[in-house]
């Protein structure tokens, strides 16, 4: 699938989905709310580590819950979505902060001045064949030594190439292996941390897994 198809795909999916997204990540879960604010607070300890005066970026933020989060711990974090009716929504919640319609292909930001980024359930929606190009862009615009987290659903029965079609009920998405996503994350100089496995929420459902890393632009000399 071509970049202008895909993106164009995802941002009218959500567009017309906003409200109702928003109206699930409000109520949102408790186990689940739980285990990933625990993996985002380890993502904000490291950008804190860090020392950095950048600012983290939220890639595809939503309605913006996580920005919002980062935030009040006290990080400098703004977002981006495709989605201008979730823009909109992230907006009318925190009106002081940035939110930007924007892609991860095409980050608007300098080489090495991103103190850290954070892609939550959003790659998901990425087709395979331009997760490269996502990943290089993340690794062009983060600081040496920044981390990444990816929050994914996941599958374990995925072929060699490490992923699976899902029907996501807002837009056709991709379920990854923890293993497999590592391996791409290596291809770009990311050194995966730790990973976090979440068991499914329902029968029928899929797991869903976090991968934080580190950018290593060491290893590229």
């Amino acid at each position: 699938m071509g970049e202008n198809e895909a993106l164009d795909r995802t941002r009218r999916d959500y567009d017309e989905v906003a409200e109702l997204y928003d109206d699930m990540v409000r109520q949102g879960d408790q186990v689940i709310d739980a285990l990933s604010a625990g993996m985002i607070n380890a993502f904000a300890d490291l950008v804190r580590a860090g020392g950095s005066v950048g600012a983290v970026v939220d890639a595809g933020c939503g309605p913006g819950q996580w920005t919002d989060h980062l935030d009040r711990a006290g990080i400098r974090a703004y977002g981006i979505d495709l989605s201008p009716a979730m823009v909109a929504i992230a907006r009318r919640y925190r009106p002081d902060l940035r939110y930007e319609v924007g892609s991860m292909l095409h980050l608007d930001a300098g080489d090495e001045s991103i103190a850290g980024i954070l892609a939550h359930f959003s790659l998901i929606h990425t087709p395979p064949d331009l997760l490269p190009r996502v990943l290089t862009e993340f690794a062009r615009v983060v600081e040496p030594g920044g981390p990444l987290l990816i929050g994914v659903q996941i599958t374990d029965t995925a072929d060699a190439n490490g992923w699976v079609p899902y029907d996501h009920r807002a837009s056709p998405a991709y379920l990854w292996t923890l293993d497999g996503l590592a391996d791409r994350l290596r291809e770009h100089d990311f050194a995966e941390l730790g990973r976090l496995r979440i068991v499914a929420p329902a029968p029928g459902k899929p797991p869903a897994g976090y991968l934080l890393a580190r950018h290593d632009a060491r290893s590229n000399e």
